[in-house]
């Protein structure tokens, strides 16, 4: 007894649209994670924001001296990222600086003080 050639092709089918579908699903959940954008809470007039896979630091008439440092959370399997340290005197302004790139997406971004 032999089973029709359709027969056979339905479990392949099935599995092949099922592939697809996941597949779409994981493709939708990384667009909307890499088109995630946002801005980080104020420390001493500096901030840092991240859109899409990149972040920037921004510091505007800084209320104190020191070592500055932008830092990218990145998403999926690439590591995270951060800045050199940069030395901002107080009432400076440095917009922007500390540009960070992920490979595939960004989560959020923070910036770090060392006095």
């Amino acid at each position: 007894m032999s089973e029709s050639k359709a027969a056979k092709a339905r479990p392949l089918a099935i599995k092949a649209g099922t592939i697809a579908s996941l597949s779409a699903a994981i493709l939708l959940g990384a667009a909307s994670l890499a088109s995630a954008d946002g801005s980080s809470a104020k420390l001493n007039n500096c901030w840092s924001t991240w859109g899409s896979t990149g972040s920037s630091a921004h510091c505007v008439n800084t209320s104190q001296t020191g070592s500055y440092q932008n830092e990218a959370y990145c998403g999926g399997v690439d590591t995270n990222k951060a800045s050199g340290w940069r030395q901002i005197t107080k009432g400076s302004t440095i917009d922007p600086w500390g540009k960070l790139e992920c490979t595939f997406s960004i989560r959020y971004s923070d910036i770090w003080f060392k006095g």
